[in-house]
Parts: structure tokens; sequence; C-alpha cells
């Protein structure tokens, strides 16, 4: 299997030099900084939050989840330990290689079969689309008024609406909410 996905990426990603590690704490401790790391947790010694979390302290470089296991849990707990993307290996190989350029490129990419499964925290906790609308518009600079305009809400529903952000996605400010959403790829 890494032979395949070694020459998946040398073919579709010439000028990438690609290296593999036998473990997490292997790659951890390599002193190579990578521009990506592609890693399947279950593979790399630990449960799925472990390595990811280890890699991410010790490399600073963007992560990529290339797994079999697909779960609604694993893919909250991979997106709280912060990686920018995660593919299930029975997707297609395309799949991977667009999870690979966005994390490069500093953006978010979660396989298109799972992002139905995004849970923010236990009990699926997710955004309503009014919720996510107000949330972007934070993220846009605009003040909870103007938000009340551009809606035609009241200041205080607005407001009312910016709390259960928090709330749902355990932020303790409205830029942090807006961090939390943009790393989640909740908005832009």
């Amino acid at each position: 299997m890494l032979q395949g996905i070694r020459a998946l990426l040398e073919r579709e990603l010439k000028d990438v030099e690609i290296s593999a590690a036998d473990s997490a704490a292997a790659a951890a401790e390599s002193g190579e900084s990578p521009d990506v790391v592609v890693i399947d947790p279950r593979r790399a010694g630990g449960e799925s939050e472990d390595p990811i979390v280890l890699l991410s302290r010790r490399l600073r470089s963007p992560i990529v989840v290339f797994t079999s296991d697909g779960g609604a849990r694993q893919l909250a707990d991979a997106l709280k330990a912060g990686v920018k993307g995660y593919v299930r290996k029975d997707s297609p190989p395309e799949d991977l290689i667009r999870a690979i350029r966005a994390a490069l490129d500093g953006e978010f990419y979660v396989d298109p079969a799972l992002s139905s499964t995004i849970v923010l925290e236990e009990g699926e906790r997710t955004l309503t689309p009014r919720q996510s609308e107000i949330l972007q518009m934070l993220a846009d600079g605009m003040q909870t008024d103007a938000v009340a305009r551009r809606l035609g809400l009241s200041t205080e529903t607005v407001r009312t609406h910016t709390k259960r952000i928090l709330a749902k996605l355990d932020a303790d400010t409205r830029t942090q909410a807006v961090a939390i959403g943009i790393r989640n790829g909740l908005i832009e």
C-alpha cells in the first residue's frame, strides 16, 4: 500500500520530496521539517489523537490523515487536534492529492464522503445555517449591529446567536470562534 501511495504522490506532486517513517515517534525525531505530513493514526502507534498531537507539536507541519477509519468520533478527534485534511483510504486517489494540496496552501479538506459526519463536539453540536451565516459575517469583520442590519434582525437576536455559536464551538471570544470555524471548514 505504501508503495502505491508513494507512486501516486510522485506522479501527481512532481516537486515534492517524499519520505516515510515507521511510526509517529520516529517521524517526530527524524529532524526533518516536512511541508506536509500524511499519517494513518492507526498505523502510527497509538490512538487517533496521540500521534497527531505528537507530530503537530514537534514538526509544526500541516497534517493530513489518510485512514481506513472514518467514523465521526475519529474525525472529530482529528479536527480538534488541528489536522488540515482527513481522507479515507477507500476514497478516489484524487481526494488525497486534493487534501495534500489544500494543506500545502494552508487550507482545509475533508473527504466529501465524510463531510456530513463532521462533529464539533460530542452530541453533534453543529451550527445552524443562520449561525454559520453570522459566523461568516463575523469572520468578514462585521460588527453585531452591521450583521443585524444586513440580516434584518435585532442586535439582541444577533447577540443571542453569537452566544450560541460560542457555546457550540467551545470558544471564549468571537475571534476564537472564527478561528475554530475556519480551521474546521465551517466558514471561509
